[in-house]
C-alpha cells in the first residue's frame, strides 16, 4: 500500500458541529487512515488555553462543490497519484453518519497526535459516497482561532 499526507487549516472561529476537513476515497479504492495531528493557531497571537474536541465521523454521500482541501502528497516519490481527496469546503457537506467513530479532547495551547497502525485500523471502503469528516464538537473556536490538521493515510 502506498502511503500519503495531507494538511489543511480551519477557518478561524469555527463553530460547534461544523466539518472543517474531509477524506474522500475514491471510486476504484478506499483507504486506511494511519494518523492524525490537531493543533490550533491564532494569527500572530497565543491561541486562548481552552478544551476542544474534535470527532471523526463517517461520511455517506459525496457531497456537491468541493473546495479548498490539497492534492494528497506521496510520501514514496515512486507511488501513484493518491485517488482519494482532501477537501475543506463544500457547497453540500457529505452526509454523516448518527454518531462519531472517535473523539478526542485536548487543550488549544498543545496538540494531540493520533496513530491507527498495526492493529488499530480505521478504514474507509471504495467509492466516492464514502469517506472521513473532522467535525469541531462541544466548543466554538475563538475570533482568529483555526484548527490545524495532517492526516497520513494508505490506499
Amino acid at each position: 500500500m502506498a502511503r500519503y499526507s495531507a494538511q489543511a487549516k480551519s477557518s478561524a472561529a469555527l463553530a460547534v458541529d461544523t466539518g472543517f476537513a474531509w477524506l474522500q476515497a475514491a471510486s476504484g479504492n478506499g483507504f486506511k487512515l494511519r494518523r492524525v495531528t490537531l493543533g490550533v493557531v491564532a494569527g500572530t497571537s497565543v491561541p486562548t488555553s481552552q478544551q476542544l474536541t474534535v470527532g471523526i465521523n463517517r461520511v455517506t454521500t459525496a457531497g456537491t462543490t468541493p473546495g479548498g482541501g490539497m492534492t494528497p502528497n506521496k510520501l514514496d516519490p515512486n507511488s501513484a497519484a493518491a485517488g482519494s481527496t482532501f477537501k475543506t469546503t463544500y457547497g453540500t457537506p457529505p452526509t454523516t453518519t448518527s454518531d462519531d467513530l472517535f473523539r478526542v479532547s485536548f487543550n488549544s495551547q498543545s496538540g494531540v497526535d493520533l496513530p491507527w497502525e498495526q492493529l488499530e485500523e480505521l478504514i474507509v471502503a471504495a467509492g466516492t459516497a464514502n469517506g472521513l469528516v473532522f467535525i469541531n464538537r462541544d466548543n466554538a473556536l475563538p475570533a482568529s482561532h483555526s484548527y490545524v490538521i495532517s492526516v497520513e493515510f494508505e490506499e
